[in-house]
């Protein structure tokens, strides 16, 4: 058993080694992707979106292997990024950040503090909690497999064509719990210590011909410190 945990990317002083770390990861994640379907890679818009996006750091027993990013839509909240290292694929890591996601989601307050910068954009009448997750994916992606077992489902057949397939937009509608358990955060609290391993020599090692298959700023409340994920 590992202990899973997932928290919040702060603007602290390691903030932007997690965000180089997440540039490389991401680039070398996909790269191979983008030129089977004809995309290219923009190091520029990943800047942009890092900056516009919630951002979570994904570590296991304390070394980080990935991260996750978030965007508040009107009465959505989007999945833009989950990118894991080589060694944590296919090993239950991206299934138990799913249920992760799903669980914080689900939290009514949490989702009334993402939701309430947009409140003036949500429709007469709804709630300033996000109605479903939503995310984007490559056909052709082993990724849509766990997407698909953890509830997300074809949103009216949108799907944008590209060279070997389409990008596929996918939702899975969520149910709010009315007792949030989320413990609350400072916003300058640390975060936790990355363990024995050097985000510089992670950095170093991803490089971007390494294809990985998983895809996928504001400081708010913290979701449980850590879990026991099994290998699977």
């Amino acid at each position: 058993m590992d202990d899973l945990s997932i928290t919040p990317i702060s603007d602290s002083a390691c903030s932007s080694y997690l965000s180089a770390a997440a540039r490389r990861l991401c680039c070398g994640n996909m790269l191979a992707t983008y030129k089977r379907h004809g995309m290219s890679w923009d190091e520029e818009l990943f800047s942009e979106r890092w900056q516009d996006n919630e951002n979570y750091a994904i570590r296991i027993n304390g070394e980080w292997v990935g991260f996750i990013s978030l965007k508040a839509l009107p009465d959505i909240l989007y999945l833009r990024d989950l990118q894991l290292v080589p060694h944590w694929q296919g090993r239950g890591v991206g299934s138990a950040c799913l249920n992760w996601l799903i669980q914080l989601a689900t939290q009514q307050e949490y989702g009334q503090s993402l939701m309430k910068d947009r409140a003036s954009e949500l429709s007469p009448g709804a709630q300033p909690c996000p109605r479903a997750l939503r995310l984007r994916v490559f056909s052709d992606s082993p990724a849509l497999a766990l997407y698909q077992r953890h509830g997300f489902t074809l949103v009216n057949e949108q799907c944008t064509p590209t060279r070997s397939g389409s990008i596929m937009a996918l939702e899975r509608p969520l149910a709010f719990q009315t007792a949030p358990t989320l413990a609350p955060r400072s916003d300058h609290a640390p975060l936790p210590p990355v363990g024995n391993a050097s985000l510089d020599t992670i950095i170093d090692d991803l490089t971007e011909e390494e294809a990985l298959t998983i895809t996928a700023k504001r400081k708010r409340q913290s979701p449980p410190a850590a879990r026991n994920i099994a290998h699977h």
